[in-house]
């Protein structure tokens, strides 16, 4: 089996594991995770949330760790947000003040992503960002779902990339997950115990 057909084997499992979630359980890691983090022993990752003036996140999809809430508390710490948008193949990243109202719209892919009138933020200027994933290892390697948007992005900025957080549960965590040299490594992979998770 080669690296590709390893990745996919991999890649539906997790789907599969992720689809089984409950809305419940989802909602409960969306609560939970803000307090997580922030409460996470990591002096790094803790004076780089503070410092950060701009955080990128996502909006989850199809049993993605949920982080509306960390958003949200971001916001309130007056620290900026923005999140992805795929524009011709490329991904840009966009500040949206909220996550309720008409910033958002829905891609072709069901994904919520900002509204096509929302400007594109310098790259340079995020100084962290939230990253989902199919899988990690636990070095921190990142299995994304196969557009390598992530990896490409990651990559333009060379050695001035932000600070890369990784959320995931308890079962993305994969020792032998394939690694190729565009994958993305993060700075510091938070995991959801699964007593919040688990039904």
């Amino acid at each position: 089996m080669n690296i590709s057909e390893e990745k996919a084997k991999i890649r539906k499992e997790m789907k599969r594991r992720r689809s089984e979630l409950s809305s419940d359980a989802l909602s409960r890691i969306d609560a939970s995770l803000p307090d997580l983090i922030f409460s996470i022993d990591d002096e790094d990752l803790q004076d780089t949330l503070r410092s950060a003036k701009r955080i990128a996140l996502y909006r989850a999809f199809k049993g993605e760790v949920p982080v509306d809430g960390l958003a949200r508390s971001f916001m309130k710490r007056g620290i900026k947000c923005c999140f992805p948008r795929i524009l011709d193949g490329s991904m840009i990243f966009c500040d949206c003040d909220e996550l309720d109202g008409d910033e958002f719209e829905i891609s072709s892919l069901g994904i919520k992503e900002p509204a096509a009138s929302a400007e594109a933020v310098d790259p340079s200027s995020i100084d962290v960002v939230v990253l989902p994933a199919v899988a990690y290892n636990e070095e921190g390697s990142r299995l994304g779902m196969g557009g390598g948007y992530y990896d490409r992005f990651i990559g333009s900025l060379g050695s001035d990339r932000p600070y890369l957080l990784g959320v995931c549960y308890g079962f993305q965590i994969c020792s032998a997950l394939p690694v190729a040299g565009h994958d993305v490594t993060v700075d510091f992979l938070a995991v959801i115990p699964e007593e919040i998770y688990g039904e």
